[in-house]
């Protein structure tokens, strides 16, 4: 009987081993899906108020674009490697504000896919 639990002390330490890469790569992919999640809820609110600005001024490009990364920014966001479209079709029409964006995130450097892309857009009838 002696025997037979000093062979088996280290299974528990093999075991173990053997775990912890599993359970940190899954601790590392909900941290970058929270993250992820978070980005893209930001960059939908931050597209929304661009495209209420657009409302009112549908052909100030750079002022929405501003907008959308100040909107984002106050949330901790960064949006300066951001694609930013309005897609403006004139008075009564709809105006889109489109952004597009590569997201790094943390788990895909280990498993082979370095970015993760997030678009989103949001469209306003301008007056």
């Amino acid at each position: 009987m002696n025997a037979r639990i000093r062979e088996e002390k280290g299974s528990n330490l093999i075991e173990v081993a053997l775990l912890i890469p599993l359970l940190f790569s899954l601790l590392i992919g909900v941290v970058d899906f929270g993250r992820a999640y978070h980005t893209y809820i930001t960059m939908i609110n931050a597209a929304r108020e661009g495209a209420r600005y657009a409302v009112d001024q549908p052909d100030d490009v750079s002022t929405i674009a501003n907008i959308v990364r100040q909107e984002a920014a106050d949330s901790n966001v960064d949006l300066s490697t951001a694609v930013i479209n309005v897609d403006n079709q004139g008075p009564g029409n709809p105006v889109t504000v489109t952004v597009q964006m590569n997201f790094p995130t943390i788990l895909g450097g280990i498993i082979g896919f370095d970015n993760l892309p997030l678009q989103v857009s949001a469209t306003f009838r301008v007056r």
